[in-house]
């Protein structure tokens, strides 16, 4: 009985702090994992894989943090390096980061909650909402309707993709100056320069007239209002869209650019705020992907109902990518909800999984942090077995003798399209040069890939005469969509 109380005890020991041990013994996993994006890997080969303070230092990033969120909990909040070079003052979990464009995914979210509460409209007409500013219509606009669902998915054919911002002892434009393009604004006016709801167009602008029309219809304090509808319901404590911080928040990321030189001030102004003006940390952003998920699944208490979830999940143009707010990649019967941010001196990153709960959040503080960042999310997708983040073809690569690759060699001519397609010799293999040259991988005796389209494209050589090779083929599956043979 002594024996069998000791083994239930161990059992219980070993599950509750077994998984904990488990759990940390993946963070060095992903820190020691990167690996830099790949279409292929060759089944032979070996894939380096990198460690996360060497990487830093090799990109020039200063500081690093990150949140896994794992079956619909933030499993790990970490982060790396410094804050402030100059004071070798570290970063922090706690550690706010400018969240650049992923400022547009918690402004999504807090219009999404005034459209669930019937303050605003996704269909109507924005014209209508506009009472301190004239949309400056024209040949592309004019008797078309623009909806807030068309800002929010980059689909109102608007210039402006982004802002440099200020310095913080540059004269600070309003909105309409903004909106305008006018002195001291920084920017190209917003304007129509695509007929509404025809293609995708990133529009930083488009989301500033979305702060428009929050202004002229709900509260001319924007930060005061996102504070209201999500970040305080969130409990993003550590979260703020001021302009600049406020004097008592002093555990920030400084900016830095690629020389890893500190931005003047620290850090640059965005008064637009809503495309580009959140400050948060790692931590308080993951809830926003929680959030998102929670509503997903119909959770009680969600903060978006599941009509409203559906919408901002659903781009608005078939066969693109553009959701409200954010991106959906679907990949390998996968999807997540995303964005990337860039601000001078900042670059992010987030994922969130339809299903699964799982997701990840990522900020530097550096203008050199994107491959980086890249190279983290990868990490994470190994560590953790996602699918549909980091999902590279697997290919294996046969030895050609030199006798075979000789016959390959030459000039072939296809009619339709009239085109010449040249198979040329190199040291390390061929390369097709059709317009441009193509790297040309062997799978079999007469048949190769190309690195351009790993998947469903293969090349394959024919002979009618016994040991002549004079037919070139490329297909697509089954489908021969180039054909082309040598001049006799």
């Amino acid at each position: 009985m002594v024996q069998k109380k000791i083994f239930i005890l161990s059992a219980f020991f070993f599950l509750l702090f077994g998984f904990t041990f488990c759990q940390e013994n993946k963070i060095p996993a992903v820190e020691n994992n990167l690996t830099e994006s790949r279409d292929i890997i060759f089944e032979d080969s070996v894939v380096p894989k990198y460690n996360l303070l060497d990487r830093m230092k090799f990109y020039k990033v200063p500081s690093v943090s990150m949140a896994i969120i794992h079956n619909g909990k933030i499993e790990w909040a970490k982060a790396y390096g410094y804050a402030d070079t100059e004071t070798k003052k570290f970063a922090n979990s706690t550690t706010l980061y400018q969240a650049a464009s992923l400022s547009k995914s918690v402004n999504a979210l807090g219009i999404m909650k005034l459209v669930q509460e019937g303050r605003l409209s996704l269909e109507k007409d924005i014209r209508s909402y506009l009472s301190s500013w004239v949309f400056p219509d024209n040949e592309y606009s004019k008797g078309k309707t623009i909806t807030i669902k068309n800002l929010l998915s980059h689909t109102a054919g608007l210039s402006t993709s982004g802002f440099s911002g200020y310095s913080k002892t540059d004269s600070i434009p309003t909105i309409n100056q903004i909106l305008n393009g006018e002195r001291p604004s920084s920017n190209e006016a917003v304007k129509p320069v695509l007929v509404p709801g025809t293609a995708v167009r990133y529009s930083g602008g488009g989301t500033t007239v979305i702060r428009k029309i929050v202004d002229d219809n709900i509260s001319a304090n924007y930060d005061s209002l996102m504070q209201e509808l999500i970040l305080k319901p969130l409990k993003m404590t550590n979260s703020t869209f001021s302009q600049p911080l406020g004097d008592a928040i002093k555990n920030y990321a400084c900016a830095y650019d690629k020389d890893m030189q500190v931005l003047p001030g620290n850090y640059r102004l965005y008064p637009e705020q809503a495309p580009d003006g959140l400050w948060t940390t790692a931590t308080d952003f993951a809830k926003f992907i929680i959030a998102i998920q929670q509503s997903l699944h119909g959770n009680k208490d969600a903060i978006l109902k599941p009509n409203e979830v559906a919408e901002m999940l659903t781009p608005v143009i078939n066969n693109s990518d553009a959701a409200l707010g954010t991106f959906i990649r679907n990949q390998n019967g996968e999807k997540y909800f995303m964005h990337i941010g860039a601000n001078y001196g900042y670059m992010s990153a987030y994922y969130g999984s339809f299903t699964g709960d799982n997701g990840v959040v990522i900020f530097t503080n550096s203008d050199n942090g994107q491959s980086l960042i890249n190279e983290i999310v990868n990490s994470v997708a190994i560590v953790y077995r996602w699918k549909g983040i980091y999902d590279p073809l697997v290919k294996k690569l046969v030895t050609l003798p030199d006798t075979l690759i000789n016959k390959y060699v030459g000039d072939y001519y296809s009619e339709d399209p009239q085109i010449k397609i040249s198979i040329i010799k190199k040291s390390d293999g061929l390369e097709l040069n059709a317009r441009r040259l193509e790297k040309m991988f062997a799978t079999g005796f007469n048949t190769f890939f190309l690195a351009s389209s790993p998947d469903d494209t293969c090349v394959f050589f024919s002979s009618k005469n016994d040991g002549v090779i004079d037919t070139f083929e490329v297909l697509q599956g089954t489908k021969v969509i180039i054909k082309a043979t040598r001049k006799q």
